[in-house]
Order: structure tokens, then sequence, then C-alpha cells
């Protein structure tokens, strides 16, 4: 069972009913998950990691708290820091009736980070989380709608979700939705812990605690457009020498080059379908920084200690690597690359490697020389690609 599977049942059967078109509550879903965030992981975030704005954020009856009210200064060595996050001050908002919000909060807690990556590794999309940690009785945002498909887990206490059904087409992050009652939502959900409610992109909701304060985590698919695909690809074409030639001096300029741009367009759509092959839309892709860090726990551990002391009989990718993985084949071989880093192998030895796009590998696969096989499982294993199946 994956981790999309746990949250939300038969996947094709989800990607054809309520991708995009309906809500999903299921009820008891950490039941099959496990605990991944715990009340004590929170609260040591907050009071003990130093963070920073805007790392958390503070809201209230549809009002969201201005970062001076509950940061304070501080120091990093000799830097002197204005914006880190004073837990006392958000400790005394959360009192008053304000919605605590974590950030991106994956990226601080290893189990969820592990969890995210999952989920963007079968939807190839990327993929972060908020936790939301609200009191009693109160709500944080007025009627909106977001820009993310998102999958809300209730990790403790209860939460009133209001859902209406006018979609907004093509939204914006937290856009506010006017026109509709928040007293007359198309449909109520009441999450207990451990549901699972998904919410469609663009879909308004309206969110309230009632006599129970709540947490809840929201893992946010951060869905890729056309637009974005295709800006990032027009980016790289326009690097090109002949787009940075001049424009003609003189008078008349724009009725003199109206007749080239028919030309210039011509060449970014010859230059779009070179690049419609797997590798360079994989590099385009998958290199977007909006994927963050993989999953990479052990990686110094190892270093320093030198484990694992032997040689893993199956390996595979680590979390949130696979979609950076290209191979690109050359006269001398291929190379493996992911982000930065990357070594050249055997065109044999790259075909193989790509099996571990679809699952774990078995090391003695890779080659049929045990010494190859060995040296590239280890080089996987050491930039932080790979980990043993069983890690």
């Amino acid at each position: 069972m994956t981790v999309l599977s746990a949250l939300v049942g038969d996947v094709d059967y989800f990607f054809e009913k309520y991708v995009g078109k309906a809500p999903l509550h299921r009820r008891d879903v950490l039941r099959d998950l496990g605990a991944f965030v715990s009340i004590e992981d929170i609260d040591r975030v907050i009071t003990g990691s130093g963070l920073r704005t805007p790392g958390v954020q503070l809201a209230k009856d549809g009002v969201v708290v201005t970062p001076d009210r509950y940061v304070s200064r501080s120091t990093l060595g000799y830097a002197g820091l204005k914006d880190v996050v004073d837990p006392v001050k958000v400790a005394q908002f959360y009192r008053n009736g304000a919605t605590i919000v974590l950030g991106t909060v994956n990226l601080l807690l290893p189990r969820l980070h592990e969890v995210c990556k999952d989920i963007e590794t079968e939807l190839g999309h990327p993929v972060d989380a908020n936790i939301y940690v609200a009191p009693p009785d109160t709500r944080a945002f007025d009627v909106h709608c977001d820009a993310q498909d998102i999958l809300v887990i209730q990790v403790h206490g209860t939460k009133r979700w209001h859902l209406y059904d006018e979609i907004v087409p093509n939204p914006g992050g937290g856009t506010v939705v006017s026109g509709l009652d928040p007293d007359a939502p198309s449909s109520v959900c009441e999450l207990y812990e451990g549901d699972l409610l998904y919410v469609p992109r663009g879909m308004p909701h309206l969110v309230r605690t009632t006599g129970s304060s709540s947490v809840h985590v929201t893992i946010s698919v951060n869905t890729m457009t056309w637009a974005d695909l295709l800006r990032e690809l027009i980016q790289e074409i326009l690097r090109a020498d002949e787009f940075a030639v001049p424009l003609p001096l003189g008078r008349n300029v724009a009725e003199r080059i109206g007749p080239m741009v028919g030309r210039y367009g011509d060449l970014i759509a010859s230059a779009l379908a070179g690049r419609a092959g797997g590798d360079a839309l994989h590099r385009t892709l998958y290199g977007r920084t909006a994927f963050g860090e993989p999953v990479r726990a052990g990686l110094l551990r190892q270093a320093v200690t030198g484990t694992p002391t032997g040689m893993p009989d199956r390996i595979r990718l680590r979390p949130g690597v696979w979609p950076l993985v290209t191979l690109a084949e050359g006269a001398d071989g291929a190379r493996i690359t992911v982000g930065t880093s990357g070594f050249r192998v055997s065109a044999r030895v790259a075909e193989t490697c790509r099996r571990l796009l679809d699952g774990p590998l078995a090391v003695q696969e890779i080659s049929p020389d045990p010494s190859e096989a060995a040296t590239v499982a280890e080089t996987l294993i050491g930039l932080g690609m790979c980990a043993g199946e069983d890690v």
C-alpha cells in the first residue's frame, strides 16, 4: 500500500471521480498511514527550532496578524536577527483566538517530509505540507479557495469544513471568494481525528473549530500548469544568441519589426518541438526549485560513520529523487543526473538504472560485472540518489 492509497483508497478511482471535481471525505485513514506528526513535534518546532518568518503565520476572523507582533530580536553567532518567532507571543495569540499556521513544515519534520515526497513521487507534482493549530470556536480565514489540490488530515480534535460547489477556474493561492453565503454551503464535513478530506483546487471553503481545539495537516499538491512548463522552456530557449540580436534603430521601429515577429515565433516553436523528448522535459519539469529537497535522512551519518558496512542486495530511489533522474546518452555512454550531481556510466548500465523509476533494483542486475555493479550502486548511494531497500 502506498501513502496515497492509504489516504484516498483506490488511486485510479480517486483520479477519475474526485480530482478536480468533488471533495472526498474518508474516516480513520491514520490507522493505515500510521502516526507521522504529533502535538509534541509541533510544540518542538514552535518552541525549539528558532523559526523565522514567514515560517509561522497567525490569523483570526479573516485577518492575518502582522509578523512584527509575534517576533523578537535574537542572535545567531555574531549576527543580529529581527524576525525570530517568539513562542511566548505565539502562545498568547493562540489563547486569544488566533490560529497558528506552520508553512512548509515538512522540511522540519522528517516523517512528514517523507510522506510528502512519497505522494510527490506518485503524482509527479511538487508536494509540501502546512500545519494548522486552532483554538476552540474560532475561524482563521474567510471563504476562500486554494491554488492547490489539498489533502487534509485531522491529527487532533475536530474541525468543521463548509464546502461550496462553485469551483473557481485558475485560482490564486488563498483567493477570497465573494458572493457566497457563509451559512449556506453545498456540503458540510465534520473531521475527527484520523479523518481525510480532499478538496479540489479552486473549491471555496470556510473552516471553523467548534467545541474543541484542532490540529490538522494540509498536504498541498502544487499542480504545475502548461503556463509553468512553457515559461520554463521558453526562458531557456531565449538564452540562445539569435534572440539576443538588438531591434533595429530609427523611426517607426514597431512597423519595421512587425513582419519579423512571425519568424522569431517560428524559431521558438521549432525549439519547443526539439525539447519534446523525455529527458529534456524531465530536466525542465523536475529540475524546478518547487520540488525542494528529496528525503536524504541518514546521508551524513553514513558519510561520518562509514555505514552501511555492507552493500545492500537491493537499492531504491530516495523519495523525491526519481523525477530528477535523467539519462543523457552520448557517444561516450550516458550520464545519470540529479540536480547538479551526476556521473557517467555505460549506456547499458544507464538503461538498467532506468528501472529504478519503477521500483527497487537488485544490485547484481545493474551490470554483469559484479565490480561495476557495486561501484555504480555505491555511487548512487553516496550521492544521495538511492538507499538500501530497507533503509
